[in-house]
């Protein structure tokens, strides 16, 4: 497969004289081959091809005897593709003043070469199979692009000469215009391909370009016969984006040339990073048409703004030659420690690779074409490279010291170095033959045995290549609606190893376009720092949990971060948002918490005091009520008010009970009864039945107007709702404790002033000091009340009323018992004569 390789570098070096005068082609016009009127078709067929031919170049081929050797470039074959590769490129150098004339083409591309093998190894393969095209051959017709966009459109031109022909022909219908080819790989970048993909439109000749990436050509009206096996520039700054998400970068540059692949580059990524919250601190695009004095100060201000921007992250989108000159200028700028993100279209470059001391500016990641295996074409470009005296010439000129054998064998072991990298392009190259012939498979209508010889036109082709589905060494190949690609791409790091000053390209991951899906193993990147850490890239540190972002200036990646305050959460839209009436949050929290309901439950220990306490309180009560039941009659019960203290008695335990009312979870019952039953039953305590009545009037009158009801407080802990008895009017609940307490007030100044008898009862004594504990308990019950919060503000009632149920019985009822139980010769009538009955004593 290797034969007749050194008769096409021979070729090659031939069609380098001809690329520098293309300038000075013929410029003849067209001809057609009808005397009829062409009508408005052949003003339609003159724009376009004249549109796209500049200084009027319109020949299938350039005159002369300097473009005859290009018909060496041919393989014989039964269906002939056609094929653009950059053979020969332009040096540039920003550096140094040159003439013009020596940026024609002068230099090698040994990428194109590769890629040019890349179409004859899989057409020799498809050939030498049986399973494909049995019985049907490819041949090919290859030609130069020096990257150039006039040699590009003679190239092109040349193409589209009928079969057996050698001038384009003019004519009203294409419909069965055999072309020289049968479609077209190539060329190699976009802004070739927009220059020519118009006219191979224009005739429905299939093109598949291995390298074009733009998305101009997703475009399916204007551009209806492109196809490509290489993702898209959207493809690809999505896969970038991703890098610098992973990464939590949010504060970068990027850089392009001003062509159509940096611009498109730069557009899609800008526009994918804004909507991924990523500010761009410095954009800026490089002109390639500047004097190079120019070309030089503004590199130099480039570099000097990414410094100034305070960025550590810088995408690059431009092609090899100037991403070399870049880094060149970064190096003699001194700038370090950056991270560099290269596109593919330098992301494996060696020529960038070998710049001096390049380790030193930092880590470089690369987004790159997916590598596929071609097997047997190792050895195959081997073999190539091995026969290639333009090699061999060039390795002499760059090292003179060196015999034309030892350049050889350097050239063969640089090859080899290149091969793996070469062949993401190649294999795009490769595929591209693939999608041909599988095309023409069916539309032959071929079998295992043969296909029929059928004569094909490029339209007809060109309907059969959206159709191809196929697996190739594992590898999808399809195109979708829009002829892209389904392929990713794959993520590299520049790894410099000790003694080599060349890195190698290491996969560390991929980028699956048809998930957009970003897969890194983080552990396999070196990066040039410091204990190999991460280094960042953003204008402000991130802010915490519960902290929003206040932006500072126009970058919404600029900002101070602020606190959110307590009874609010952080959202996701950065906001601080009030929690709900039932929730609580402390400052700084990213979420609320369900506030805690509380009351006064039995299991708190101050509810099982106040419950013990009262418990206490009924069985003195019932011990006292048995006392006085059975001692009746006797003076002393008699003195205390017979039948009325059984009532006082009976009052004070329904009191007592009343206060069960005021535990537990509050409801509409208990906060209705509880009020009114303890002081209707405290009343009777105080006062006789015939004054209790007005107190059930003024407890009617409350309890029609305002009456209680379960309320819940939101406002007393901001991490708990307290249960409480809402206890309606303060005016009429305040009436029900104030009769009681004029009842006592009355009842203590009544009594205050009474003298009795040292040998008698001093009955006012004990009444005296049960109403003073009375209103002690419930004077400190008046502010207690209006100023606890809480679940505990109804143990402050709990409390007065024990404190009020205890003092009666302390002061009042419990001496009665001590007399009638342990001092019975008391219980007497002489004793217990009331200060009322005794006369006053005279005086003399």
């Amino acid at each position: 497969m290797g034969n007749g390789i050194q008769t096409d570098l021979g070729v090659i070096q031939e069609s380098q004289k001809v690329n520098m005068q293309v300038q000075q082609a013929n410029t003849k016009g067209l001809e057609h081959k009808t005397t009829r009127p062409l009508f408005n078709m052949f003003h339609l067929h003159f724009w376009m091809v004249f549109c796209f031919i500049p200084n009027g170049w319109c020949n299938s081929s350039v005159s002369g005897p300097h473009r005859d050797p290009v018909r060496w470039f041919q393989a014989a074959g039964d269906y002939i593709l056609g094929g653009l590769f950059p053979l020969y490129s332009t040096d540039v150098n920003w550096n140094n003043e040159t003439k013009s004339e020596s940026r024609e083409c002068e230099r090698f591309h040994l990428d194109g070469f590769h890629w040019l093998q890349a179409m004859k190894f899989a057409i020799e393969e498809i050939n030498n199979s049986s399973t494909l095209l049995p019985g049907v051959t490819l041949g090919y017709t290859i030609q130069d692009t020096c990257l150039n966009s006039l040699v590009a459109i003679q190239s092109a031109i040349s193409f589209l000469a009928p079969k057996n022909g050698n001038r384009f022909e003019l004519k009203c219908d294409y419909m069965d215009y055999r072309t020289r080819v049968l479609a077209v790989l190539g060329p190699s970048n976009s802004e070739l391909s927009r220059v020519i993909a118009r006219l191979f439109s224009f005739l429905l000749i299939p093109q598949i370009s291995y390298a074009a990436s733009s998305n101009l050509f997703s475009d399916r009206m204007s551009f209806p016969s492109f196809y490509r096996t290489i993702p898209t520039d959207e493809v690809q700054a999505a896969a970038i984006v991703s890098i610098v998400e992973m990464f939590q970068w949010n504060w970068m540059a990027v850089i392009g040339t001003d062509n159509m692949y940096g611009r498109r580059g730069i557009e899609h990524f800008t526009k994918l990073a804004s909507k991924s919250g990523i500010c761009i601190a410095y954009e800026e695009l490089i002109p390639l048409n500047l004097p190079d004095s120019e070309h030089q100060r503004k590199m130099v201000s480039v570099i000097k703004n990414i410094v100034y921007s305070r960025v550590n992250v810088t995408a690059v989108f431009a092609d090899e030659e100037y991403a070399k000159t870049l880094m060149t200028i970064i190096l003699e700028q001194n700038v370090t420690g950056k991270v560099w993100i290269a596109s593919e279209a330098w992301a494996t470059s060696k020529i960038v690779a070998r710049s001096p001391n390049i380790s030193s500016i930092g880590t470089i990641l690369g987004v790159a074409i997916k590598s596929s295996y071609i097997p047997g074409f190792k050895y195959y470009i081997s073999t190539a490279l091995a026969h290639s005296p333009l090699k061999s010439q060039k390795c002499r000129s760059d090292h003179k010291s060196l015999k034309e054998e030892e350049c050889k064998e350097q050239s063969v072991s640089e090859g080899d170095g290149l091969v793996e990298d070469m062949q993401r392009i190649s294999f795009n190259v490769y595929s591209a033959v693939y999608a041909v012939a599988h095309a023409l498979h069916h539309l032959l209508r071929c079998d295992i045995e043969n296909c029929t010889r059928n004569i094909v036109y490029p339209w007809q082709l060109l309907k059969e290549i959206p159709q191809v589905n196929f697996t190739l060494h594992s590898t999808a190949i399809f195109f979708d609606k829009h002829g892209n690609p389904p392929t990713g791409y794959d993520i590299l790091n520049w790894q410099w190893k000790s003694g080599n000053p060349t890195p190698e390209f290491r996969l560390v991951g991929e980028y699956r376009a048809q998930r957009k899906e970003l897969l890194i193993n983080t552990s396999l990147i070196k990066w040039n720092t410091l204990q190999n850490k991460i280094p960042g890239s953003n204008c402000s540190t991130s802010c915490g949990p519960g902290q929003i972002k206040l932006v500072k200036g126009y970058h919404s990646c600029c900002y101070k971060c602020a606190d959110c305050p307590a009874g609010t959460f952080q959202s996701n839209d950065n906001q601080c948002l009030p929690c709900l009436k039932n929730e609580w949050s402390l400052s700084k929290s990213v979420e609320c918490q369900k506030k805690t309901i509380e009351f006064l439950q039995w299991t708190d220990t101050l509810a099982i005091l106040l419950a013990s306490l009262t418990a206490v309180g009924l069985f003195i009560i019932a011990a006292i009520t048995g006392i006085f039941i059975i001692n009746l009659n006797t003076p002393m019960v008699q003195l205390a008010g017979g039948t009325t203290c059984l009532v006082m008695l009976i009052s004070m335990a329904i009191s007592c009970c009343s206060l069960y009312c005021f535990m537990e979870k509050p409801n509409w019952l208990f906060c209705t009864i509880r009020q009114p039953i303890f002081s209707i039953s405290l009343t009777g305590c105080l006062s006789p039945m015939l004054v209790k009545s007005f107190q059930i009037v003024v407890c009617t009158v409350w309890l029609s107007t305002s009456p209680p009801s379960v309320f819940a407080n939101y406002n007393i802990s901001v991490s708990a709702i307290v249960m409480e008895c809402d206890e309606g009017l303060m005016t009429g609940f305040g009436l029900l404790l104030a009769y009681n307490g004029l009842l006592a007030l009355a009842c203590f100044l009544c009594t205050f002033m009474v003298q009795s008898s040292a040998k008698t009862y001093n009955l006012a004594r004990h009444i005296t000091f049960a109403m003073l504990i009375y209103l002690m308990a419930w004077v400190f019950f008046i502010p207690a009340y209006t100023t606890a919060k809480g679940k505990f503000v109804s143990s402050i009632q709990l409390f007065a009323c024990l404190v009020s149920v205890y003092g009666i019985i302390t002061a009042y009822f419990l001496p009665k018992c001590y007399i009638i139980l342990l001092k019975p010769e008391f219980n007497s009538q002489s004793y217990c004569q009331s200060p009322i009955n005794n006369p006053p004593p005279t005086t003399e």
